[in-house]
């Protein structure tokens, strides 16, 4: 796994190699993904939709703030995560 300078730069990591069609990801890059598709299964199933949304009302935002914590805590626990 990468290291990332924080839970933002890796869900905007997560979120760039999703958008790439399959096929066209390289070895390491699907990977990657898979990697972190597995960490992102930590999150209970309101936060991690929360995460791949761009809804602005208040659940999605309250569900998203969770999200950042557990990943937060469980990209230091990996030694994926700056500071």
């Amino acid at each position: 796994m990468h290291r990332y300078s924080s839970v933002s730069a890796f869900l905007a990591h997560y979120q760039a190699l999703r958008k790439i069609p399959a096929p066209s990801l390289s070895e390491k890059d699907r990977n990657l993904l898979a990697a972190m598709e597995l960490l992102l299964e930590v999150l209970r199933p309101e936060e991690r939709a929360a995460i791949v949304s761009e809804s602005g009302d208040a659940a999605a935002a309250r569900h998203r703030e969770r999200a950042s914590m557990r990943l937060r805590r469980e990209l230091m626990a990996r030694g994926a995560l700056d500071g």
